[in-house]
């Protein structure tokens, strides 16, 4: 039985990354069999200052004190709801968000308010009014290269936000999943509320899906519940991981790579779009996902289980939607489950069948 073709996941490995990453996981564990063991809680200082210094910009240096070592970025992400006590409270997202936030929320006992967005994403006004009737907790973000959006807001709209969250005790808590595809250096909403803002930053995507590691961010009055929560949550980090990673961001490699990956992904992204020219899409220029819109006559989940009858897996814009009446007029398409781009497009004429198939 065929493969089906994966246009769900989404984390772009480029073919040529594989031998370096084993070369280098190989050279570390050459050098002491103690990276067999596990890392410090949070990570030791060396790991931090290497993430403070991963992490800083020009004008927004991190102390190596705020940078916490997660598991991967949905461990992060659960760190920061526990040690900020947001178990049942409130908390305001886009419009459409990261689907898994979603599950993740429900387990938390979360109730989640959505915010409207524009093509730039939340809209000041929206997040002031849903502040004033609904008086959330928190605010969970996809600001840079948004999942499934593809938006990047800009600074002046980052510094509203801010104001806005400021004014109504919000926590805001920023997932930077697919940020560094993005060219322009963009500052986040720990480097312009750090007092508020908890950061995550994970490497599934930027180097490779089986490096479970991750950043975190966290205002210093979190602390203590953050090193707490990281230690109930997992037992540390893999030295070994932690050793390559320090390696490939040391030696300049990781750099290269993504610079790789955003050629990679704007050459995906342009090619996916000549083939869907007759529909509206959007995604970001370096993406490796995108957004089409659907005709008025299809549903999501309706062309989702067609595809899944015709092999092809993507995402309904339904697992995105928090409204009461959940948005069914689209689907993500990912262009970097699959290695082999000829597979992408072969899944992306697959689509175009299955729509046209429709009829009003």
């Amino acid at each position: 039985m065929p493969q089906p073709i994966d246009l769900q996941f989404n984390y772009p490995l480029l073919n040529e990354q594989t031998h370096e990453l084993w070369e280098i996981l190989r050279s570390e564990l050459d050098k002491a069999q103690s990276l067999l063991t596990l890392a410090p809680t949070a990570g030791s200082s060396i790991d931090r200052t290497i993430a403070a210094k991963w992490l800083s910009q020009p004008n927004y240096i991190i102390d190596p004190d705020d940078v916490y070592i997660g598991s991967g970025g949905h461990h992060s992400c659960f760190v920061a709801l526990l040690a900020a006590g947001l178990q049942n409270k409130t908390i305001v997202v886009e419009e459409l968000t990261y689907s898994n936030f979603k599950s993740i929320a429900g387990l938390l006992n979360i109730r989640l308010i959505a915010c409207t967005i524009d093509n730039l994403g939340i809209i000041p006004a929206s997040l002031d009014e849903v502040c004033r009737i609904h008086k959330p907790d928190a605010l969970f973000i996809t600001p840079t290269v948004n999942n499934p959006m593809g938006y990047v807001m800009p600074v002046d709209r980052r510094k509203e936000i801010v104001a806005i969250a400021r004014a109504n005790n919000l926590i805001i808590i920023e997932d930077d999943a697919y940020g560094f595809l993005e060219d322009a250096e963009l500052p986040n909403f720990f480097h312009l509320a750090p007092e508020c803002s908890f950061y995550v930053y994970s490497f599934s995507k930027p180097l490779a899906q089986s490096v479970k590691t991750s950043y975190l961010l966290a205002p210093k009055a979190y602390s203590d519940k953050v090193i707490e929560t990281l230690r109930s949550t997992s037992s540390n980090n893999s030295l070994l991981l932690l050793s390559a990673l320090n390696e490939y961001i040391e030696s300049g490699k990781l750099k290269d790579l993504i610079l790789n990956k955003r050629k990679e992904g704007f050459h995906r992204q342009q090619k996916a779009r000549e083939l869907l020219k007759e529909y509206q899409v959007s995604g970001h220029k370096n993406s490796y996902h995108l957004w089409l819109v659907l005709p008025a006559h299809v549903k999501s989940d309706e062309l989702n289980n067609r595809l899944i009858e015709a092999g092809v897996k993507i995402v309904p814009s339904v697992a995105y939607s928090v409204s009461g009446n959940p948005y069914n007029q689209a689907i993500r398409i990912a262009l970097g489950g699959e290695s082999d781009f000829n597979r992408v497009i072969e899944g992306i004429e697959k689509i175009k069948q299955q729509i046209a198939e429709i009829k009003p």
